[in-house]
């Protein structure tokens, strides 16, 4: 029987539902592709594009924002009815080509005891409203040649510890001021609940979630008590609606693999394999089985050794065999003048040993 082609669409979705492939799909972000030439070759060759998109809007009545810029610094101060909280911005920072962004928060909001309230407030008065039409635009756009995600954002945690608090901040407050965090935690996680009823109610199928997981800055103790809740209720909020729901967690997963196997999460994004990971593709299908789909991020040090890639490649598919509920991609910085090369070897490996059924002894 011949086997039917599938487009970069079908192909992706296919792979995040356990659905038959016909190829291991292979996909980047718009920063992360070469623009031109090379994008064309590459996409003509098969190779998918993942846009993300909010299908809802954030206003915050009586928040006024005032920036000042000061050589390659910029504060912003955020003024409410209760009280301010800054926050400051390194800029000018290398983009890698377009690769990361040109600015690198330095200072969060929450610094002494009277920010809370300000925080608290914020989200308190956040007001969340349908965004829908504007994504089906970009999905229509976008056709056969990729998927779109809703993004959700940060889950509270990691949102306390990435935009308003920092790592050093938040690991102090959880021992000397825990009430204070787990009072703003559930007022977060109660504006996220708000969010997601509209995500499950837009015309979207697959979520997901941001968060960057890494066991070194979340162990298992503190994923177990402030992440995994907030993960169950969400996945079952949008699970309510046949939605796909991933969570973006690039770091080295192994001491969390059992509690991120009883998240409910259908896929994990950026799953990032050894050397810089510290889980395998083996290891996790070992634990995970069919629950969760592998969206794999290629290790940025791979492409720093072209003469390997190929071989490093074959070997994720010889792990990942017979190939379900798996796929490559790009999430994090890829060196520009590597990339061309690498994205074709990659390319071209998937073409000659990444037709599904793949096999184990390639």
């Amino acid at each position: 029987m011949e086997m039917v082609l599938l487009n970069a669409k079908e192909r992706m979705l296919a792979a995040l539902s356990w659905g038959e492939l016909d190829y291991i799909p292979w996909s980047s972000k718009p920063n992360h592709f070469p623009r031109g030439y090379y994008e064309r070759r590459l996409r003509n060759m098969g190779m998918g594009l993942t846009l993300e998109q909010r299908v809802f809007s954030i206003s915050i009545p009586d928040l006024t924002i005032e920036s000042i810029s000061s050589g390659d610094y910029v504060t912003r101060i955020y003024k409410t009815p209760v009280g301010e909280v800054r926050e400051k911005l390194r800029t000018n920072l290398p983009s890698e080509g377009g690769e990361r962004s040109e600015s690198w928060r330095v200072e969060h909001f929450i610094k002494e005891e009277d920010d809370y309230k300000v925080v608290e407030y914020i989200f308190e008065n956040m007001e969340i409203k349908p965004r829908y039409e504007e994504f089906m635009i970009v999905e229509n756009n976008l056709g056969e040649d990729g998927i779109v995600c809703a993004t959700l954002g940060y889950t509270p945690f990691m949102d306390l510890l990435i935009n308003y608090m920092g790592i050093k901040k938040l690991a102090f407050e959880i021992h000397r001021n825990a009430g204070k965090v787990e009072a703003l935690l559930e007022i977060i996680a109660e504006k996220k609940r708000e969010i997601c009823k509209v995500i499950a109610d837009s015309p979207a199928r697959i979520v997901l979630l941001g968060d960057n997981i890494d066991e070194v800055l979340i162990g298992p103790k503190l994923f177990k008590k402030y992440c995994l809740p907030y993960y169950q209720e969400y996945v079952e909020i949008l699970h309510r609606r046949r939605m796909i729901v991933g969570s973006h967690m690039d770091g080295r997963l192994k001491r969390l693999r059992s509690l991120i196997r009883d998240s409910g999460l259908d896929f994990i994004h950026g799953f990032t394999p050894p050397p810089v990971g510290n889980l395998s593709v083996k290891e996790a299908r070992k634990c995970w089985g069919r629950e969760i789909a592998l969206w794999l991020n290629v290790p940025q040090t791979t492409f720093y050794d072209i003469e390997g890639l190929g071989s490093y490649i074959k070997n994720l598919l010889r792990e990942a065999a017979p190939g379900d509920g798996f796929m490559l991609g790009i999430t994090e910085t890829v060196p520009p003048a590597k990339r061309n090369l690498a994205y074709e070897i990659i390319m071209d490996v998937i073409l000659k040993y990444g037709k599904y059924p793949v096999n184990k002894n390639l």
